[in-house]
């Protein structure tokens, strides 16, 4: 009789988690169903009507020059002159090697956060927990949207993307971003408008949103109450990618060298080089 109530005591629970496990994968097809299809590649629309050889069309230069006014800084009295400093700097070194300009970036690092206004390729993931961010020029992003808070300040740690939390307002999220590492915003345009370094007080919030089936809308508000005398507000548009008949831009184990890299940093000096080099020949070529 023992025996017997045990076994049934065990089908019951059985059956128990079968209809649990049910119920939880129905709940989250259905969350996954409330959530919008940002499938695909996307890019900046800068970048979207690029010509051979690296260079923005005509409706790439227009919309990098909006871009450029929109990005303009307001900086502190107390932060200003650090800037002029690091310009001055910029500038001589630009005097001395004006073919070989200094690089802002660093060799071989993933481009840090936003990374929206980049050349290159961007695909989303997104899941009812999180929402990645993933570029073919090296950064992955994760903004989490499982209802979790930022870490308290004592428990932050700056990296290169930042700590980034978010929440669904119907087809729009909401991500707020904040211990990002030397925070720098970079607008891909002719000349390169650059606004930082910021300080370790830099906050964003992003509202992100599909308008159409081929075009998204990411809109940058970045305040620091160090650095910024008033927060910097731009709307960056996404264009979806049809043709992928264009240079490689992933990152592979030759970047940052001059013998593979078409745009090799050398010496802290950012260079093009003119002529590609040789290809690599995949098989044994004999004796």
């Amino acid at each position: 009789m023992i025996h017997r109530m045990i076994v049934v005591t065990a089908l019951f629970a059985v059956c128990l988690c079968a209809a649990q496990s049910q119920e939880s994968s129905k709940e989250r097809i259905e969350a996954f169903a409330r959530l919008p299809d940002w499938s695909g590649l996307w890019q900046f629309d800068v970048v979207a009507d690029e010509l051979d050889g690296q260079q923005l069309g005509a409706a790439g230069l227009r919309r990098a020059k909006a871009y450029a006014v929109a990005l303009h800084p307001s900086y502190t009295p107390a932060w200003q002159p650090k800037i002029d400093q690091l310009e001055k700097a910029r500038d001589a070194a630009i005097a001395a090697d004006p073919n070989n300009p200094p690089s802002r970036g660093r060799c071989g690092a993933p481009p840090p956060f936003p990374a929206t206004m980049l050349p290159g390729y961007s695909e989303w993931r997104v899941t009812p927990e999180e929402t990645t961010l993933i570029g073919t020029i090296g950064s992955v992003r994760h903004i989490y949207t499982d209802g979790r808070s930022h870490p308290p300040k004592e428990e932050l740690w700056p990296t290169n993307q930042g700590d980034s939390i978010g929440h669904w307002e119907g087809d729009t999220l909401v991500a707020d971003t904040i211990a990002v590492k030397q925070p720098l915003i970079v607008s891909y345009a002719e000349p390169v408008t650059t606004v930082g370094p910021l300080s370790n007080e830099f906050h964003a919030v992003e509202r992100i949103r599909m308008v159409n089936h081929d075009e998204m809308q990411i809109q940058l508000t970045a305040d620091d109450p160090v650095a910024l005398a008033k927060p910097i507000t731009v709307t960056i548009t996404w264009n979806r990618v049809k043709d992928l008949n264009r240079m490689d831009e992933n990152e592979d184990s030759g970047a940052c060298d001059p013998t593979v890299d078409r745009n090799p940093t050398v010496n802290g000096r950012f260079q093009t080089i003119v002529k590609p080099a040789p290809a690599t020949p995949t098989e044994p070529t004999g004796r």
